[in-house]
């Protein structure tokens, strides 16, 4: 203990509502005050730098990010994509019957996009308020650019701002209406009467679908395009002042906003939206995303010549060292101590033993962590409701918070990947009262087949999902035991179940600490396979065998 340890007969005592700081960003009252930055900050608020899309797992810091940001200029848009009215988009009639139909609405969706940047952009550095203060602004900007340059830039502004000074959502609404009428006026042209169903079901005629959706695609293509693709020009030569800078967020992609088919395509123009901005000098759109919704996008939009590789280069991975989440731990702790006690600098040393299972206390609480920031502060809590009315955490409270805090770690993990694998929970049992580490071979056929059937006869409402469709490919024959296990194992591995070694010359791959992805023809039976520390008490796992 370090000399400023806190005794056991010291006033502060730990009570059991005391916390270091809620899990939720948003409901974090010491984030403020306890935010540790890794230099990341100052990447994302320089315009000139590429980095624009926060891109990390639940609980890694993306939305302390974005707030972070956000408190450090004036000049910050904070949208919320459940503010932006984009349901409306999902209700349309119209716009759901020609989805259906096939019609690809991406460059509408940009349209949306970009729309709504440029105006709140103009909007918050012109200081738009009102209709009147909108039309001096046009003015303003005609003057600005005498030549015939932005010319059909400034008609667009005319036609499409008549609701400048209005909330965001309006415009979403207003363009997307506007957008219906030139359809509806098209295709009604070549059939007279016809009335949009909500899927392509309806009695239309072949050829007539086959029309419709050539007429629908030809509207959408050419709306406003050319004055699209110039707006940014006309902006960043508004923005022209570099002590002057903006900065959009969005934040909260994850949350239902939309149906998820239609949030897909969404998300994907709006990163496409992102970079086409990058042109922009002195201004940035920055978005915070989960990795696996990324993935997921990417995944159910994929088109021909599609290639990732073009947006990496707008990536800021979230990765934290341990160093990184020991100042975090110290900062929180100092926080909460002081507050109460004394107005000594307070670290976690002075109030953890040295040392827990034969290593270095924070060693510890990182090993039982998946790396994240809210891993560290939901144990600590835990830890601090089992030492109410102590000065001090001691190791058996240490080892008691253990197995709560593995628990919620399980069904947190369940929760967090729920989209992807709705049967996650169920078959992670395949790994219970396993060693640490153990090898492929090591999982039987019969163990197999005993958690595939009682999965199958127990649960026969079950979410369909790719680890119920391998269930049901095994008992019928499509797929052998050996695929089963690897396909299963990728998915664990792809979640941070567990960690992989491939070959025994090899470091152990985690997907939680941005380690490679592994493919399922790189797992044999001689893989060996590492199940996450912080999974050990609600697995049953006994104590570690690594070689």
């Amino acid at each position: 203990m370090s000399s400023k340890s806190v005794p056991e007969k010291s006033p502060f005592k730990f009570r059991r509502n005391d916390s270091i700081g809620a899990t939720d960003a948003d409901d974090d009252s010491l984030l403020e005050d306890c935010f540790v930055d890794t230099g990341v900050t100052e990447v994302l608020m320089d315009t000139l730098d590429a980095k624009r899309l926060i891109v990390g797992r639940t609980g890694a810091g993306k939305t302390a990010l974005i707030r972070r940001i956000s408190e450090s200029t004036e000049r910050s848009i904070y949208l919320l994509p459940d503010s932006l009215a984009l349901s409306y988009i999902s209700n349309s009639t119209i716009l759901r019957y020609l989805h259906s139909l096939g019609v690809k609405l991406d460059i509408f969706y940009k349209l949306l996009w970009r729309h709504v940047f440029a105006i709140e952009l103009i909007k918050r550095h012109f200081h738009i308020m009102d209709q009147q203060s909108k039309e001096t602004v046009v003015d303003k900007i005609k003057g600005m650019f005498r030549n015939k340059k932005h010319d059909r830039v400034l008609s667009y502004l005319e036609n499409w701002g008549q609701s400048f000074w209005l909330q965001t959502d309006y415009r979403v609404q207003e363009i997307t209406e506007k957008l219906e009428l030139e359809l509806k006026a098209s295709i009604q042209s070549m059939i007279p009467g016809f009335k949009f169903e909500s899927s392509a079901s309806g009695k239309s005629t072949e050829e007539e679908k086959i029309e419709i959706i050539h007429r629908a695609q030809e509207v959408i293509n050419k709306v406003q395009i050319q004055e699209l693709a110039k707006i940014i020009e006309l902006i960043d030569d508004i923005l022209s002042d570099p002590q002057i800078k903006y900065y959009i967020l969005i934040d909260k992609l994850d949350e239902q906003w939309v149906d998820d088919g239609l949030k897909n395509y969404l998300i994907r123009a709006l990163i496409e939206t992102v970079r086409d901005f990058k042109r922009i000098h002195n201004a940035k759109i920055i978005i915070a995303i989960r990795r696996d919704l990324l993935d997921r996008v990417y995944q159910h939009t994929r088109d021909s010549g599609f290639q990732e590789e073009k947006y990496e280069s707008l990536y800021l991975d979230l990765v934290w060292k341990k160093e990184e989440l020991e100042q975090i731990l110290d900062s929180r702790v100092n926080q909460l101590i002081r507050s109460r006690y004394t107005t000594a600098r307070i670290s976690y040393r002075d109030i953890l033993p040295q040392k827990h299972l034969g290593k270095k206390v924070i060693d510890y609480i990182c090993e039982i962590s998946l790396m994240r920031p809210r891993d560290v502060i939901m144990f600590f809590n835990i830890c601090i409701q089992k030492a109410d009315g102590r000065s001090t955490i001691n190791t058996q409270i240490l080892q008691d918070a253990e197995g709560e805090y593995s628990r919620n770690r399980l069904r947190s993990l369940a929760d967090e990947w729920s989209a992807d694998y709705p049967n996650l929970l169920t078959f992670s049992s395949i790994l219970k009262n396993r060693p640490s580490a153990f090898p492929v071979s090591e999982i039987f056929v019969n163990q197999c087949e005993d958690i595939v059937l009682d999965f199958l006869t127990t649960m026969p409402d079950h979410k369909v999902d790719c680890i119920s469709e391998l269930a049901k490919k095994y008992t019928e024959g499509t797929i052998d035991v050996f695929r089963f296990k690897r396909e299963i194992l990728t998915i664990f591995y792809r979640v941070g179940l567990i960690g992989l070694k491939i070959d025994s010359y090899d470091s152990i791959a985690w997907s939680t600490i941005g380690a490679r992805t592994v493919s399922v023809s790189e797992i044999n039976e001689q893989t060996r396979i590492y199940v996450h520390r912080c999974f050990w008490r609600v697995l049953g796992i006994r104590e570690p065998n690594l070689k």
